[in-house]
């Protein structure tokens, strides 16, 4: 599947990793760093891949880091930084600790959002906008500013300014059955399934 010559990959790092107590991006898989597992796998459906975080943050190769445009923690943050910097029309965001997700899911995805600003996929009844498609519109980027100078930091909070394309599991399971691609890396218990990339 080739998509590069209208969409930009966007990859979500900037995260305090609390809970899991070291920079999430930067945990080991067989394949190298989370992050660069990611990359590796989707980076060749883009036409360009960007890492969105604080600054400090190791780059794997081929991949162009952008800092965060503002200093309000919220990955909501990262989305409006990454839009910001994008050169695609479309761009695909996820965060850095979603090393499981699927080609096959970020096609349907990126094919989903038509003339909609998100395309966003419904997993047991709620949003996952940390794995979903963004359009680098004035629309989308000006609805993002707009909530986050009212102080509205969750990821979904400007969703109803903008037109939303909701992607159903039924959708979804056609080319990702067990839904793996939306597995979060967030506590140390769960690094034994990083050994299974």
């Amino acid at each position: 599947m080739n998509l590069n010559s209208r969409s930009s990959l966007i990859i979500l790092a900037g995260g305090a990793s609390r809970r899991m107590g070291h920079p999430k991006h930067l945990l080991m898989t067989p394949g190298g760093t989370l992050v660069e597992h990611i990359a590796e796998r989707l980076s060749p459906l883009f036409a360009e891949s960007l890492l969105v975080g604080r600054s400090g943050r190791e780059i794997p190769a081929g991949m162009r880091f952008v800092e965060d445009v503002r200093p309000e923690r919220s990955p909501l943050v990262g989305i409006y930084s990454g839009l910001c910097a994008a050169t695609a029309g479309t761009c695909l965001v996820i965060g850095c600790d979603m090393p499981f997700v699927m080609p096959e899911l970020v096609h349907t995805l990126l094919e989903s959002i038509g003339q909609n600003d998100v395309a966003v996929p419904i997993v047991n009844g709620f949003y996952e906008p940390l794995l979903a498609v963004y359009r680098r519109s004035c629309s989308c980027i000006e609805a993002i500013e707009r909530a986050l100078d009212e102080k509205r930091f969750k990821v979904t909070s400007f969703y109803p300014d903008v037109a939303i394309r909701e992607i159903p599991e039924n959708v979804l399971r056609q080319t990702d059955p067990d839904l793996r691609s939306f597995t979060n890396i967030n506590t140390p218990k769960q690094l034994p399934l990083l050994a299974r990339l």
